[in-house]
């Protein structure tokens, strides 16, 4: 399988390529150095500049921690929803997503990542768009290769952009100064990879969107319409349909309530749903007992045609995929053989996305998705056949054996986006949209819940799908097949509302502003704290962008 090679260059021209600092599983070797004059002078020189974006911004939150024992920067959603807890709790962020005690100052750190990594990605993309047409012009690159680098750079630019306005974006006059509650929109490169010394005020939260929108209709036109395995694990055209149908569906629910996108975030779903690139969902050809259901098949195959985009990993390279130590709680690091032998080797190890019982608790009987060593699992047999117990339910799909024994990342890939999304999205979209299409919707859910019961072709007792759909059961569908793949926050904020245990163990979903906030201290919960659904712009930000405004609440 063809990997993208991660390269790394050091030079005054090349500044705004620079690699932030990474952790240890993120760490790149330079291996090549060349100046400014000479970068840009042949097809290599554009692959690898490109190739950086791949590993940057939002890519790299999904493995970008402070320190092995924290969890990355990208679980810090499923955290504040309090369906998801750290258990270690290392340093003050996750105790502080407890206590609800979420401040400029109190976050600061955390959240100043949150807010310089993409901006670091958007002036690497900005690059490659600004010195792509010269190269076309100076024979070093044809018109057809550039319209194929572009689309990715414009593919990365538009995700980082949507990541940053779904974090820090406020309605447009809600912000400090009732200006603009955007983000700096900036579409040129700048002469640093600190956006602190961006001077430019916030843009439209519209136009931001818009933004997004106009670079992912710029990548479709150009990227191939293949699967993600079948394209070197590059993006292709259905990951920029699916990221943009993402884009439409939150565009078109809170904060913005943009209504018509919702139609749009359907008819592009369904253009990957009905594509021929060849994405299908994985089936199960067991419950898990051997590794065969389709969530093992999503977690270990190089070349699931159900993944549409995933961030690669490769321990080879020394960049393997740092959720390893996120997945048991640290009780198993104390599990020895009966010759005294320790069971794993790794030093670092904690729970940091522990679900939350009631979230297993909604799953029902028969659903795959919910038995052992699917998503979860209860249990581990070591080599020698001796049986250890977990104490609580820990997360099978980040755990690999090799990795755990012999204390290193794993090669497994993170799925971003998956064909049974693309369903969800459809569904939901239909539903909202201005002549809802109730049995098109429902005949989405079903798929998708029908794979979650259905193994070597017989469907399980236990599986049931309300005759009538509601957005309720879309929104239990996706935490139930998406619980690890860190989508949940963005489910609550965008519809405001928040799961409810009920006496049966399934869920009703409420408005956040009314509801009980699951494992928060104290009581606490979003009803007297909506400001929290985004986070405070990094204090750093706005003391050396003067133009730069506070968003409500903080």
């Amino acid at each position: 399988m063809k990997t993208i090679k991660y390269l790394a260059y050091s030079a005054l021209g090349l500044l705004t390529l620079a690699m932030p600092s990474c952790d240890n599983f993120l760490e790149e070797e330079p291996v090549d150095v060349k100046t400014d004059g000479l970068f840009w002078t042949s097809e290599t020189d554009a692959e690898n500049a490109v190739n950086m974006l791949y590993n940057g911004g939002v890519p790299y939150l999904y493995g970008g921690r402070n320190t092995g024992w924290q969890p990355t920067r990208l679980m810090y959603g499923g955290l504040m929803s309090g369906l998801f807890v750290d258990e270690r709790k290392d340093g003050d962020f996750s105790a502080n997503l407890e206590l609800m005690n979420v401040t400029f100052q109190t976050v600061a750190s955390d959240v100043g990542e949150l807010y310089r990594e993409p901006y670091v990605a958007i002036n690497r993309a900005n690059v490659v768009i600004n010195r792509l047409p010269g190269m076309v012009e100076a024979g070093a690159l044809t018109q057809e290769r550039a319209n194929q680098l572009l689309a990715e750079a414009y593919y990365f630019r538009a995700w980082n952009y949507f990541y940053l306005v779904k974090e820090f974006g406020c309605p447009d006059g809600q912000a400090a100064d009732g200006g603009n509650g955007g983000v700096p929109l900036v579409l040129a490169p700048y002469e640093t990879v600190d956006p602190g010394t961006i001077q430019q005020p916030r843009a439209s939260i519209t136009a931001v969107y818009e933004q997004v929108e106009k670079d992912l209709l710029e990548a479709i036109n150009y990227l191939p319409d293949v699967t993600f395995g079948n394209n070197g694990k590059r993006v292709t055209k259905p990951a920029a349909q699916t990221l943009l149908a993402s884009v439409y569906l939150q565009w078109a629910g809170y904060p913005l309530q943009a209504t018509e996108k919702y139609a749009q975030a359907a008819q592009m779903a369904e253009a990957v749903i009905n594509g021929a690139a060849g994405h299908a969902l994985e089936v199960s050809d067991d419950a898990g007992e051997n590794q065969q259901s389709a969530f093992n098949k999503i977690k270990t195959s190089e070349n699931s045609n159900e993944v549409i985009y995933a961030i690669e990993y490769d321990q080879s390279l020394n960049k393997g995929n740092p959720y390893i130590n996120a997945c048991m709680t640290s009780q198993s690091q104390n599990w020895v053989e009966d010759d005294g032998s320790k069971v794993f080797n790794t030093s670092v190890l904690a729970n940091m996305y522990h679900v939350s019982d009631y979230v297993l608790d909604s799953y029902v009987e028969g659903d795959v998705r919910a038995m052992e060593k699917n998503f979860f699992f209860t249990n581990y047999v070591s080599s020698t056949g001796k049986v250890f117990q977990c104490n609580e339910y820990d997360n099978w799909f980040w755990f690999e054996e090799y990795a755990m024994i012999n204390s290193q990342g794993t090669s497994l890939d993170f799925p971003v986006f998956r064909l049974a999304e693309v369903y969800l999205i459809a569904a939901e979209a239909l539903l909202k949209q201005a002549a809802p299409d109730q049995a098109k919707a429902r005949s989405y859910v079903e798929i998708v819940r029908k794979r979650a019961f259905t193994v070597n072709g017989e469907l399980n007792e236990g599986y049931s799908l309300p005759a009538t759909i509601t957005i309720e059961d879309v929104l239990t569908e996706r935490l139930h097949e998406l619980p690890l793949e860190l989508k949940v926050w963005d489910d609550i904020r965008r519809n405001r509302l928040y799961p409810q245990a009920q006496a049966d163990g399934s869920l009703r979903w409420v408005d956040i502003a009314t509801a009980q906030t699951y494992n928060k201290r104290d009581g606490k919960s979003f009803r007297e704290n909506m400001h929290m659904l985004i986070w405070p712009m990094p204090q750093g930000a706005i003391e050396r962008n003067p133009n730069l405004a506070q968003n409500p609440g903080y």
